[in-house]
């Protein structure tokens, strides 16, 4: 169905709704009620194409809303997905989880505007993040939007004018925010101790196999295709691509940058105090698996300039498990005058002397807070992702938009990563007003790709 049909079909387009309505006198309890869109778990099968899998690791909503569902002041209401096999596998793990059977809904636009539901968690493909939240935030419902916002800057700007004229609470899934121990380093780097930060590396190394088989087929009987491209101009459907090697490729994905970086991008931005910056560039290739079916580089080296000389790189290899930094794969460290803060995969945070050589301070992953430097959590890879849906539930029953990611911090942090691919694409830096955040040249080549192409009658608008 055409967006258009849908529309007519509903009988007017979505309107706006104020936050205040949220868990008025029509609410028969103070429990958030949430839609999950996008529940699928996926694993990759031996020929290296990703299938639905009930034991896979990949599947971020599955995640998520497995930590959702643990909150006595949350109740998932509703499971929409446009996989019908993942649709009736979340619903009944719901059930084995609650005791409680969500509605199961295919369509997203009849989703987003049930009356049962508060809050709507988006863990879709890139492609439909922006457009899909923004459905949610016009429908009246506060909104957990999976990294990164959209598929480009412009996308990230117009979601983050939807949340401003609906006033609706927002949080962007970057977990790492709602962390103990990232919280405490980056506080003790506010305070002066150890001098002004002046550089953040971060950087990622995955070895991902390559993505091949990549070729025109018969669209399955368990998806409906035309909902999965959402706003993306309609293409045939092709294999291997759902459910997770999309993200490989343009107009479905955004590559590893705004994907794997931008976890350590936001805390290397937050860590450093900076907003906008000056100038953004980005290089890099497809190095590694020649041949194989992959759009986007699988090898990134970011920089950023901000005002007041302090500076942020990014450096990421999709096929090599190296770890060069520190003996770990991922993370990020940030420079200071009298030392350096080291921030890692599972929330842990150390604090250096400016050699890097005795540890000043130190906390562990599994610390809450609640007693700092006991280990109270048996799995800290959880306690992130914990505290964030935690925030988010507690701000959405509160009405409280001071979430732990914000819209204005998110669309910051996103914007680097998204630029990056811009700059990888145009070939030179892309220069911003730190001031507003807007390109400095507004006609030069990065605003070509400022915004992507749209399948007609589905363009992304405040």
């Amino acid at each position: 169905m055409k967006r258009r049909e849908f529309l007519a079909k509903t009988g007017a387009a979505f309107s706006v709704v104020s936050a205040s309505t949220l868990f008025g006198a029509a609410t028969p309890s103070k429990k958030m009620r949430l839609c999950v869109i996008g529940c699928a778990r996926s694993a990759a099968d031996a020929t290296g194409e990703c299938v639905l899998n009930p034991k896979g690791g990949r599947g971020r909503g599955f995640q998520v809303m497995s930590r959702f569902a643990e909150l006595p002041n949350c109740e998932i209401t509703v499971l929409c997905d446009v996989d019908s096999r993942a649709l009736a596998f979340g619903a009944n793990t719901l059930k084995e989880l609650t005791g409680h059977e969500p509605a199961k809904v295919r369509d997203f636009r009849e989703a987003v505007r049930r009356a049962d539901v508060d809050a709507v968690l988006v863990a879709t493909p890139d492609h439909s993040h922006a457009y899909i939240g923004i459905e949610a935030m016009k429908a009246g419902k506060a909104l957990y939007l999976e990294k990164p916002i959209g598929i480009s800057a412009g996308e990230a700007e117009v979601l983050a004018a939807v949340q401003r004229r609906t006033g609706m609470v927002s949080q962007l899934g970057t977990q790492r925010r709602s962390s103990y121990p990232t919280q405490q380093a980056v506080a003790l780097i506010r305070s002066g101790q150890i001098g002004k930060p002046h550089w953040a590396k971060s950087w990622c190394l995955s070895d991902r196999p390559a993505v091949r088989g990549v070729e025109t087929v018969p669209t399955p009987e368990w998806l409906d295709w035309d909902l999965w491209q959402c706003c993306a101009p309609r293409r045939p459907y092709r294999r291997n691509l759902v459910h997770y090697n999309w993200r490989f490729f343009k107009g479905y994905g955004t590559g590893d940058l705004p994907n794997n970086g931008l976890h350590f991008v936001d805390i290397a931005r937050w860590a450093l105090g900076a907003e906008w910056p000056l100038r953004v560039y980005a290089g890099g290739g497809h190095l590694f698996y020649e041949g194989e079916d992959w759009d986007w580089e699988d090898t990134h080296i970011l920089s950023v300039e901000f005002p007041g000389n302090r500076h942020l790189t990014w450096e990421g290899c999709s096929h090599s498990g190296a770890m060069p930094f520190m003996s770990k794969w991922t993370g990020c460290l940030v420079y200071c005058d009298d030392g350096l803060v080291f921030f890692g995969a599972r929330g842990e945070s150390i604090v250096y002397d400016r050699k890097g050589k005795k540890v000043i301070k130190e906390w562990d992953a599994a610390d809450t807070g609640s007693q700092e430097g006991e280990k109270r959590l048996s799995d800290p890879i959880r306690a992130s992702d914990c505290s964030h849906v935690k925030r988010f539930t507690e701000c959405v029953l509160a009405g409280d938009v001071a979430t732990a990611q914000p819209i204005d911090s998110a669309l910051k942090s996103n914007i680097l990563t998204e630029l990056g691919n811009v700059s990888l694409q145009i070939g030179e830096a892309v220069k911003l007003d730190p001031s507003t955040g807007r390109l400095a040249d507004p006609g030069g080549p990065a605003s070509k790709l400022w915004f992507p192409k749209y399948e007609p009658g589905w363009e992304v608008k405040v």
